[in-house]
């Protein structure tokens, strides 16, 4: 597997876990203080596994177009 591919893979995880996210931000504002407590501790948690994913899979489709880019000039 490219570096390419798995960035791809990153960021499509990435966009998985914004989609989750979404809802429970909705679903957060309705619940009562300590539900929404909880809620809102989860929905954290996701964020940082988002925010991880998606830089991850940005650092790797760079450096795959770097890599892309060395391999031309040596040919």
């Amino acid at each position: 597997m490219n570096y390419n591919e798995l960035g791809k893979e990153y960021l499509s995880e990435a966009e998985r876990l914004k989609g989750r996210i979404r809802p429970l931000q909705r679903q957060a504002k309705i619940l009562n203080c300590q539900a929404a407590s909880k809620l809102y501790r989860r929905i954290a948690i996701l964020n940082d596994m988002y925010l991880d994913c998606l830089h991850t899979g940005r650092y790797l489709c760079k450096a795959g177009r770097m890599n892309e880019t060395k391999i031309d000039i040596k040919s």
